[in-house]
């Protein structure tokens, strides 16, 4: 199991733009797949996103990013902001909540 953050530097539009791409594209795609846990989060004075998901397996994040890939192709002129980087970690410990029917880190 392994996490993935991307963040993202927004102007005032691209935040919006985001939050209704995330919240239009991402959260179905990531809602509907087998494997996949997220959280999204905004700091919207310094106009800084994160996008934290939680994949079970490698094909549960393809699968999840081929759905949003779909979502995107059927509105490809959609304003969606670029990301300022992202950064994939190993999971190595976490809280029931998390993942309550996998045991983690063993």
């Amino acid at each position: 199991m392994y996490a993935q953050v991307i963040r993202f530097d927004d102007s005032p539009s691209d935040l919006a733009d985001g939050i209704a791409h995330v919240i239009d594209e991402v959260l179905p795609a990531a809602t509907a797949a087998a494997g996949v846990e997220g959280v999204w989060l905004v700091d919207r004075d310094a106009g800084e996103r994160l996008s934290v998901m939680l994949f079970e397996t490698e094909e549960a994040a393809q699968a999840m990013f081929a759905a949003v890939g779909e979502r995107r192709a059927a509105d490809p002129d959609r304003n969606r902001p670029t990301p300022a980087g992202a950064t994939r970690y190993e999971i190595y410990a976490s809280t029931p909540g998390v993942a309550e029917s996998r045991k983690i880190g063993a």
